[in-house]
C-alpha cells in the first residue's frame, strides 16, 4: 500500500472564526466550537478537492516498490505502489503546492532505516505537481522492503498565512460552509447539488495526475 499522511498540521485555519461567522450570519447562540467545526471540516473539503494543502503543512508520504532491471513481475490484485523499474527519473510528491522536501528515507527488508542522500536527487517545486528528481549520477536506493519501503517527509501549502491562500480558494470554502449549514439535519435521502459558483471558482486550482505505464520514467505513487 501507499499513503499519506500528516506530520505538522497548518497552525491557522484559511478563513478566521469572525469571516465564517459573517457568512454564515449565526445567531449569538451558536458557539465558537461549532464554528471552527465549518472552518475546519471545509478546508479539508478544499484540500481534497484540489489536492493541494492550503496552509503549510508537513506531510510523510509512504511508497511501496523494488528496485529491479527486469520487466515487471505479475502482482497479484491491485497495485497502488510505485515500481521502482528502470528508466524511472521522478517520483511525484503527493500534495501542492511543494515548499520543500525535508528527507527521503527507505527501508530495507530488516526494517533498518535509511537516509537517501540529497546528492542523489533536487527537488522540482515549480509545476502543479512537485517532482524529487534523479541527477544525472544518482541512484535509487536499492534493496528496500516491498511494502512502504520508501518516506517522504515535505511541506506543501501556500504560505503560513490566511493571506497566502489565493482568494478563489476562500470564497468556495465560504460557499461550501454556507451550504454546510443550510442543508444541516437534512437526513431524506435526496441529492442535494453545490451552489455551481463553487466549482467556478476552485476549479482552476485542481490538480490533474496522470497514471504512469510502466517503464516510462514516472514512479506510480497510486495516490490523488
Amino acid at each position: 500500500m501507499s499513503g499519506l499522511e500528516i506530520v505538522t498540521g497548518p497552525t491557522i485555519e484559511p478563513i478566521s472564526r469572525i469571516e465564517a461567522r459573517e457568512q454564515l450570519r449565526l445567531d449569538d447562540d451558536i458557539d465558537d466550537s461549532q464554528v471552527r467545526s465549518y472552518i475546519t471540516a471545509s478546508r479539508i473539503w478544499a484540500e481534497n478537492y484540489t489536492g493541494r494543502a492550503l496552509i503549510n503543512t508537513t506531510f510523510a508520504q509512504h511508497l511501496d516498490g523494488y528496485v529491479d532491471n527486469t520487466p515487471e513481475p505479475y502482482w497479484e490484485g491491485t497495485k497502488t505502489g510505485p515500481s521502482l523499474i528502470k528508466n524511472i527519473s521522478e517520483i511525484e510528491i503527493a500534495k501542492a503546492p511543494v515548499v520543500s522536501v525535508t528527507d527521503v528515507k527507505y527501508y530495507k527488508d530488516d526494517n533498518t532505516e535509511h537516509t537517501w542522500a540529497a546528492s542523489n536527487y533536487y527537488v522540482d517545486i515549480y509545476g502543479d505537481v512537485g517532482k524529487i528528481v534523479l541527477r544525472d549520477n544518482g541512484t535509487f536506493p536499492s534493496d528496500i522492503r516491498a511494502s512502504n519501503g520508501i518516506k517522504v517527509t515535505f511541506v506543501a501549502g501556500y504560505g503560513a498565512t490566511p493571506n497566502s491562500v489565493p482568494e478563489p480558494i476562500r470564497m468556495a470554502m465560504m460557499q461550501y460552509m454556507s451550504f454546510m449549514y443550510e442543508h444541516r439535519g437534512d437526513d431524506e435521502g435526496r441529492k442535494i447539488s453545490l451552489s455551481p459558483i463553487i466549482p467556478t471558482l476552485i476549479n482552476p486550482y485542481k490538480v490533474t495526475r496522470f497514471g504512469a505505464t510502466p517503464y516510462n520514467k514516472m514512479i506510480r505513487s497510486g495516490i490523488g
